[in-house]
């Protein structure tokens, strides 16, 4: 894939019907939406990966991280998620960084490894707003 054909950048009102249905679609992180917590990856001007960086105040959050699903395993989540994890330490650097996932293999291609220790409202998040089995989802930290 090109590389000039690849792009990053804030989410535009365009990309929100399309963010919002693919929350729903891949079951992922929807509460508290704020738009401009939001980065969407494009291919030639179409938009097929998102994510978003969340300021919890003593630590960031990458979340409701998706790449559409025709242009899955061509490094594209990868990619984004460096990008978020880029974002998150141009905020603040000496604020740690987790993960909520049902993919633990994925965040750990970015640096991320799990823990037992964590922030009270990541567990809550992990018990409770998540929408599988809390056994199958896993809290990592970024530690590269």
């Amino acid at each position: 894939m090109p590389e000039s054909r690849i792009a990053v950048c804030r989410v535009e009102k365009k990309d929100r019907p399309y963010i919002e249905e693919k929350l729903k679609k891949y079951i992922l992180d929807a509460t508290n939406i704020d738009w401009q917590q939001f980065f969407v990856l494009k291919n030639s001007g179409k938009t097929v990966a998102f994510g978003r960086v969340v300021d919890h105040g003593r630590y960031f959050e990458l979340a409701s991280l998706g790449v559409d699903y025709y242009h899955r395993g061509k490094g594209l989540g990868l990619r984004m998620l460096n990008f978020l994890i880029e974002q998150a330490r141009q905020l603040d650097c000496n604020k740690p960084i987790y993960g909520v996932t049902h993919r633990p293999s994925f965040l750990e291609k970015a640096g991320f490894e799990e823990v037992r220790a964590c922030p009270e409202d990541l567990e809550y998040k992990r018990n409770y707003i998540c929408k599988l089995d809390a056994s199958k989802i896993k809290i990592m930290k970024y530690y590269a």
